[in-house]
């Protein structure tokens, strides 16, 4: 009986993670990209006339959560949590524009992606240690904050992990699972702005690790499906 409920909760998730990758429930960044394409594009072209690449906007995204994580890290006053959450906010703004500045320049190669990749990895590992400091002398549900933080760290570098592992296995999971990284940042900026990072690793734990799962199960689908 245990099985049997067991497989019907891994169909249910697989069924769900296939609507929310394929359906209206696309993921929030794809939406967001969507909806203001072109405010963006202008936007793109303008810092390229400046002068900007998508490298120099990667880099810049990478300084900016550097310097959110150093606000979160040592807030000398309660306004400190603020400012960190409005360099995040340019952190995952720049974020968005590297890649639309890749692809309106012709500099969208291998290496520029490689790129990026590992500063949004820098990038997410900067930021949750800093809220790690902050919120270590925190308890939840009996947990230390620094404990939770940890299982939100492994939490967020395993989602990238996993997708980035399915991809050379010709399985895509953009859009499969709920925490990816535009959800995690909108999390921990949402609660940065009522003045509480610590619970962001809390839910961060939380769900990066069922976004793990959901892309676990999801994948060995697909490649259930493909014989591999």
């Amino acid at each position: 009986m245990f099985l049997l409920e067991n497989f019907k909760f891994i169909e249910l998730d697989y069924v769900l993670a296939e609507e929310w990758r394929e359906g209206p429930h696309k993921n929030l960044l794809t939406k967001v990209r969507g909806k203001v394409e072109g405010w963006l594009n202008q936007t793109v072209k303008i810092l390229i006339k400046l002068g900007f690449t998508a490298t120099t906007l990667t880099v810049l995204g990478l300084c900016f959560s550097i310097v959110a994580a150093y606000f979160y890290a040592y807030p000398t006053d309660l306004w400190y949590i603020w400012v960190a959450a409005f360099f995040l906010f340019l952190a995952g703004f720049c974020d968005v524009l590297d890649g639309a500045a890749a692809r309106m320049s012709g500099g969208n190669t291998s290496s520029g992606n490689f790129l990026d990749s590992l500063s949004d990895r820098y990038s997410d590992i900067v930021v949750i240690f800093g809220i790690l400091i902050y919120s270590s002398h925190f308890v939840f549900f009996g947990v230390s904050g620094l404990v939770w933080g940890v299982f939100a760290l492994v939490g967020s570098i395993l989602v990238s992990y996993t997708r980035a592992k399915a991809e050379t296995l010709n399985v895509h999971l953009e859009g499969v699972g709920l925490a990816e990284r535009p959800e995690r940042t909108i999390i921990l900026i949402g609660v940065s702005l009522v003045l509480h990072p610590e619970w962001g690793l809390v839910i961060l734990a939380i769900l990066t690790h069922f976004t793990v799962i959901q892309r676990a199960i999801y994948t060995l689908k697909e490649l259930k499906t493909k014989q591999i």
